[in-house]
């Protein structure tokens, strides 16, 4: 079995882990970690692959887990299954943390999808509930601050009700956007937790900012042009530095290239395809997606997203199915979701 540590992103083997078995403490008065391998059975239940680790010695005890390396506790025990880690890319205020928030609500339980979250890892839904909040309070986000690289992240254990014994992990670093796009001169040293998380990365969802597209087209908003072409260009450094990351590390990499708050296009007939019960096939979704970009002059960054990763797809959410106001109070019934989980099924479910 592998487990990680969400709070140094450390996978590791059984044998690397330290544990402690609680009647054994009783009876010595004495607190400590000994090496997992040391003192560690597993349960009767040996052939299922969630199996308990027990105490070699009180075999009805369940072991507590630390990471081997950090020592914090693995009050989350999630293997990392084929899929590795699902990260969600994008630049400033693209709505990374909105959907990730609305996410986490669609798939407490299955909702008649095919996935749904087992548990979430450490302290992520306090994070998470703290991040959003400045949302439904005023409207807006709080800024998030370079820090946040190695501080604040969610993470979920996914498991699909096809191969219910499979499991993936979906997981984000509120990461700023000077941070993705500094990517290439971050220092390692300094954020070793946030390189080994970026070596887990089995799957992508990037977002595009919708809003920022809109006022492309429509030439409004002041500068529109001039600020369209530095968020182009801010995305395509991101891309750079992820691709030489997956091009050292070789395989294939798949990415659910996604427009978020596409709710701001439906008043266009030319993206009628993103509206509610719009009926559009697959298909059409990917060819009007890629014709969106490519007429916000996001052409280069769609061949570096072709280039960097494969397969790609398509897709356009509202992770709030509204505009939001700034200064607006909301209440999670003033919002009406729209496709916030097709980039994810599309990855955890690809062949």
């Amino acid at each position: 079995m592998t487990f990680l540590c969400k709070d140094c992103w450390m996978a590791q083997e059984t044998a690397k882990l330290l544990a402690r078995c609680k009647i054994c403490d009783a009876n010595s008065g004495i607190r400590r970690l000994d090496p997992a391998s040391e003192i560690a059975a597993t349960a009767r239940n040996a052939s299922d692959e969630r199996a308990e680790l027990v105490c070699a010695i009180h075999r009805s005890e369940p072991l507590d887990l630390f990471c081997g390396m950090c020592k914090q506790p693995l009050s989350s025990r999630a293997l990392l299954g084929d899929c590795s880690v699902v990260a969600v890319l994008g630049d400033v205020g693209s709505g990374k943390t909105s959907l990730l928030w609305v996410l986490r609500e669609r798939l407490r339980s299955s909702n008649g999808l095919p996935v749904k979250i087992r548990q979430p890892l450490g302290n992520t839904d306090q994070q998470l509930d703290d991040a959003i909040a400045d949302v439904f309070t005023g409207g807006q986000a709080r800024a998030t601050t370079s820090t946040d690289a190695v501080v604040r992240n969610y993470a979920w254990e996914l498991v699909t009700t096809m191969r219910p014994r499979q499991s993936a992990l979906m997981a984000f670093h509120d990461a700023a956007g000077e941070v993705w796009r500094g990517l290439e001169t971050l220092s390692r040293d300094g954020n070793p937790r946030f390189y080994r998380y970026l070596d887990l990365v089995g799957a992508v969802i990037f977002l595009i900012d919708g809003q920022r597209l809109k006022e492309t087209l429509d030439g409004t908003g002041r500068h529109a042009r001039p600020q369209a072409d530095a968020a182009a260009a801010q995305e395509i450094k991101i891309l750079d530095a992820m691709d030489r990351r997956i091009t050292a590390r070789g395989g294939e990499i798949p990415v659910a290239v996604t427009i978020s708050k596409a709710d701001v296009l439906w008043d266009d007939d030319r993206w009628s395809a993103f509206r509610p019960g719009s009926g559009a096939s697959r298909e059409t979704m990917q060819q009007t997606v890629r014709d969106l970009l490519t007429a916000s002059g996001r052409v280069d960054m769609l061949e570096g997203l072709e280039s960097t990763f494969s397969p790609a797809a398509y897709f356009a959410l509202s992770a709030f199915g509204r505009d939001v106001a700034a200064g607006e109070r909301l209440s999670p019934d003033d919002i009406e979701p729209v496709r916030v989980e097709e980039p994810l099924l599309s990855l955890i479910t690809v062949e």
